[in-house]
C-alpha cells in the first residue's frame, strides 16, 4: 500500500550520483519549502481528514479507498507523460534526468497495473473529480511552462507529505488493513535525496531557481495533495484563495 505515485526505491540512483538520503541541511530550499505557514496548515488540515483518520484507525470503507485509486488513476496516466516531457527536457546523464525518468519508470509501471486491478486502462477511462483534473492539470502547466527542475518541486509535496502524514499515524496493529499503507509510506529517504540534489544544483547554478516560484509551486502542489484527499469522501475544499495561494505566472489553474 505504499504510495505508488512516489518515486520509490532511490538507493541505485542516490549511490549513482553521490546523494544522501539522510534529511536536507536545515537552511535548505527543502525545509524553507515545507516550513511556509500555508504549507504547515495544509499538512495539518489532510492529516486530519476522514480519509487519512480512516486509514490510521483502520476503519475506512473499502469501497472509499477504491475510489480514490481510481480517480488517481487520472492522475497517474497524465503524470507520465509530464515526467517523460520534463526528462526530455533536462541536461542527458544529469542527475535531474535521472530522478524525472525514474519518476517516470514507476508511473509506467504503476499504470500498467490499473487494468488488472481496477479495470482502467486510460485516463479516459476515468471519471475523476474536477479537483484531480485540476491537480493534473496545474502539473502539466509547471512541466511545460518551466524550467524542467520544477518537476522536482512540484514532485516533493507527493513524495513527502505522504511519508509525513505516515510519521503522524499509530502504529498499525494487525488488524488495520491499512498498516501496509502506514509502514510503506513511513520512508522519507527519496525526498530527502530529492532535497539534497536541490542543494548542490543551487550551488552549480546561481540564480537557476527562483525561491519565491519554487514556494509557490510547491505550496500548491501541496494544496492540490490535501483536496485530492478531501474528494475521496466528498469533504468540502477548502478555497485556496482563503489560504493565500495565489496564481502562478503565465497561467491561472484550474
Amino acid at each position: 500500500m505504499q504510495n505508488n505515485r512516489s518515486i520509490g526505491d532511490i538507493t541505485q540512483l542516490a549511490k549513482d550520483f553521490s546523494l544522501s538520503t539522510a534529511p536536507p541541511p536545515a537552511n535548505s530550499l527543502f525545509w524553507e519549502m515545507w516550513n511556509q505557514n500555508i504549507v504547515q496548515q495544509n499538512a495539518k488540515a489532510t492529516l486530519n481528514l476522514s480519509y487519512l483518520q480512516g486509514i490510521n484507525s483502520g476503519l475506512l470503507d473499502p469501497n472509499v479507498y477504491g475510489g480514490y485509486n481510481v480517480a488517481d488513476a487520472y492522475y497517474c496516466y497524465n503524470g507520465a507523460d509530464d515526467y517523460k516531457i520534463a526528462a526530455n527536457a533536462a541536461p542527458s546523464g544529469s542527475a535531474l534526468e535521472a530522478f524525472l525518468l525514474k519518476k517516470y519508470d514507476g508511473y509506467q509501471k504503476y499504470n500498467a497495473t490499473f487494468p488488472g486491478t481496477w479495470h482502467v486502462a486510460s485516463a479516459a477511462d476515468v471519471t475523476p473529480p474536477e479537483i484531480t483534473k485540476a491537480y493534473s492539470q496545474f502539473e502539466h502547466n509547471v512541466v511545460t511552462q518551466y524550467d524542467p527542475v520544477y518537476a522536482i518541486i512540484v514532485m516533493l509535496p507527493c513524495e513527502y507529505l505522504w511519508a509525513w502524514l505516515a510519521s503522524q499515524m499509530n502504529t498499525p496493529s494487525p488488524q488495520n488493513v491499512y498498516g501496509g499503507w502506514i509502514t510503506g509510506n513511513n520512508d522519507p529517504s527519496g525526498s530527502f535525496a530529492m532535497g539534497n540534489f536541490l542543494v548542490e544544483y543551487m550551488a552549480a547554478n546561481p540564480g537557476k531557481i527562483d525561491q519565491k516560484l519554487a514556494n509557490n509551486i510547491y505550496a500548491w502542489a501541496n494544496f492540490y495533495e490535501y483536496a485530492n484527499f478531501s474528494a475521496a469522501t466528498n469533504a468540502e475544499i477548502v478555497d485556496p484563495a482563503s489560504l493565500g495561494l495565489t496564481p502562478l505566472p503565465d497561467f491561472v489553474p484550474s
